[in-house]
């Protein structure tokens, strides 16, 4: 692979990274049990949202760290692809010690894909709890890999003196899922405050908010 062919690909990983750790501290701003009863008036829109979110970042965590004949055959994108062909070997010695560090999350995010994620395994989808108690997905585990996305992009990056600062962005996407909430949970108030001053006769029209 030539500079030119590892530079696109390279940047294709960095877009990869950088939807999978915004869709995973999305998802992980959703999960405060404080908001199940806002879910619970939505129920249906709510288990698509969560479900989906959980998904995507599973499965392009399974995408960027597949190690397969594909990846050393140089025929998809992932790390395991890319530091086979970073030149810096110092750089290249960095990102194959957080593999290997995380090599049992990644293993069992693996297996998930290939039971679940990308393919509909009947035995497992029919019990997937045997699956998930000999392979967990251990969020924590999983928290550690994500976080790990500057270093590893820096690492990977083409040229040296690159890079990343994920942190704050992980702070912003949680808050952004919190505050969501938080105007979810005040417009339910308003609505049920509404809906009280209806059965009492002051208001005249059900409907909240009002036709405008």
């Amino acid at each position: 692979m030539n500079l030119n062919d590892y530079t696109k690909r390279f940047e294709k990983c960095y877009q990869i990274f950088s939807e999978t750790f915004l869709s995973f501290f999305v998802w992980k701003g959703l999960q405060d049990k404080d908001f199940e009863k806002t879910y619970s008036e939505n129920n249906y829109f709510w288990s698509a949202i969560l479900r989906s979110l959980e998904n995507d970042w599973l499965t392009n965590l399974a995408k960027i760290y597949e190690e397969s004949r594909y990846s050393k055959e140089n025929e998809v994108i992932s790390v395991y692809a890319l530091v086979s062909y970073q030149a810096d070997l110092d750089r290249a010695v960095k990102v194959r010690q957080i593999l290997e560090v995380n090599a049992d999350i990644i293993k069992n995010i693996q297996i998930l894909r290939h039971n679940q994620l990308a393919h509909n395994n009947a035995e497992h989808l029919l019990k997937p709890e045997t699956l998930l108690e000999k392979f967990p997905i251990e969020y924590n585990k999983v928290e550690q890999l994500v976080l790990l996305t500057d270093e590893v992009l820096s690492n990977l990056h083409p040229e040296t003196g690159h890079g990343y600062i994920y942190k704050m962005l992980s702070e912003d996407a949680v808050n952004d899922s919190k505050n969501i909430i938080k105007k979810l949970q005040y417009y339910s108030k308003l609505h049920h405050n509404h809906s009280e001053k209806f059965r009492c006769g002051e208001v005249n029209d059900w409907k909240f908010p009002p036709d405008l």
